[in-house]
């Protein structure tokens, strides 16, 4: 069993490592085939999440056949759109456009999520995933969301950072996630992680303004009541990160 958590973390570490490719890549994007190979990594990565879940669902030829399927059935037409369209996507120029910087970051969330609903079954099989409520419950609720997201989380920071930017109203939701009281199932942790997790949400609610003293509030709100029910706090987490993209990306650009 430790052996196969050392695999599964080094797998994870291995996603987590492309994903801070691609956020660094954003930055270097300068025509529209830049903007292309960002959605064909994402989506690529979503299905390749997807049908990972799948194999270990139902452990199969066939099951492994449908997630290979699934991966080229998107791949294809992808790929041979972009050879049809690659002299006028080389001739656009990219600056910056809300819109796609916006489905960047909902693609983003989504590999996390998927990320940690993905090594969940892989570490705890597939019988907690059964229903819609206790996938979404344990894909959000467990160390394989939350730690690759808060690596991702400071390495954009850092990013800017040696760029000479610092964001301060955005640090805080980094220690947050750093703390996230549902991630261990264990009553000390729990409680422990809550008050650093409540304590980070304040600085931010002090250290920001506008929507950032919004979203810190809401966030210190359903903290508090992770000790009635965890969605609250879980939607917030999501709504949190893509924010938290939407505001970072693309770097310099703000």
């Amino acid at each position: 069993m430790q052996y196969e958590i050392i695999l599964l973390a080094l797998i994870a570490s291995l996603m987590v490592g492309i994903i801070i490719l691609i956020l660094y890549y954003i930055e270097k994007i300068k025509t529209y085939v830049g903007v292309f190979f960002i959605y064909f990594s994402l989506i690529m990565m979503i299905t390749m999440f997807v049908g990972a879940s799948l194999y270990l669902f139902y452990p199969s030829t066939s099951s492994l056949a449908i997630a290979f399927g699934i991966n080229a059935f998107l791949m294809i037409p992808l790929i041979a759109y972009f050879l049809m369209t690659i002299r006028k996507l080389v001739n656009r120029h990219f600056r910056g456009e809300r819109t796609h910087i916006v489905f960047f970051s909902i693609l983003l969330v989504v590999n996390e999520v998927l990320m940690g609903s993905t090594f969940g079954i892989a570490q705890f099989g597939p019988s907690r995933f059964i229903t819609p409520y206790y996938a979404f419950y344990y894909s959000i609720n467990s160390y394989w969301f939350f730690y690759p997201m808060m690596a991702e989380m400071l390495a954009l920071y850092i990013l800017h950072y040696l760029k000479g930017l610092t964001y301060r109203e955005v640090f805080p939701l980094i220690g947050a996630v750093a703390f996230p009281p549902t991630a261990f199932d264990y009553s000390e942790w729990f409680y422990s992680a809550l008050i650093f997790s409540l304590g980070f949400s304040l600085v931010g609610v002090i250290s920001s303004k506008k929507i950032w003293r919004y979203m810190y509030s809401a966030l210190a709100v359903a903290i508090l009541l992770l000790l009635i029910n965890p969605i609250p706090y879980d939607i917030l987490i999501i709504i949190s990160m893509i924010l938290y993209y939407l505001y970072l990306l693309p770097l310099g650009n703000r």
